[in-house]
């Protein structure tokens, strides 16, 4: 049981982390597009890259949210606040 929590928090990582990266790429991608192409060329390529891009970032996002673990600490104090609001 631990080696699958262990597992599923060690993919929710990895996939948020992806998705942090493709949002980050577009700015990388200016950057680096400001010094090699005219600054409305730049521009138009970043945009596309963000339209492209970002869809992707949020999919990963919410995938790596199935992944997510609770820790028996956050558990309890769920249950607890559940149980107190309907009256167990």
């Amino acid at each position: 049981m631990q080696a699958e929590t262990l597992k599923k928090a060690k993919a929710a990582a990895f996939l948020t982390r992806v998705a942090l990266c493709l949002l980050l790429a577009p700015a990388a991608a200016l950057v680096w597009a400001l010094q090699a192409y005219p600054p409305q060329d730049a521009y138009w390529l970043c945009f596309s890259l963000v339209i492209y891009i970002w869809p992707i970032a949020g999919i990963l996002f919410v995938i790596s949210a199935a992944f997510h673990v609770r820790i028996p600490k956050q558990k309890t104090k769920r249950e607890a606040r559940w149980r107190a609001a309907h009256g167990h």
